[in-house]
């Protein structure tokens, strides 16, 4: 299988509604086999509900310091969901 590519976003630092309407517009972006890797000052949960609505899954991966970075794709784009593994 051949790896997702990647989107990069990084909304930390950025003032609230902001890092959401980022990661919301970033996703709505995503081709076939895209995912989007976006960096957040902390675990953006209300972002999740939103995400699901819209046909979307993801994982976090905490960092160092609260800081996460959250890997959005389309819940049917099984290329995506396998990334780099």
């Amino acid at each position: 299988m051949v790896a997702a590519t990647e989107l990069n976003l990084d909304v930390r630092g950025l003032p609230p509604c902001e890092p959401m309407e980022r990661i919301l517009a970033g996703s709505d972006r995503l081709a076939p086999g895209q995912r989007l890797r976006a960096l957040v000052s902390r675990e953006p949960l209300p972002l999740f509900p939103l995400l699901g609505q819209r046909g979307f899954d993801w994982r976090v991966v905490a960092l160092a310091e609260g800081r996460c970075e959250l890997l959005i794709w389309r819940a049917a784009d099984l290329q995506a969901a396998a990334g780099d593994e």
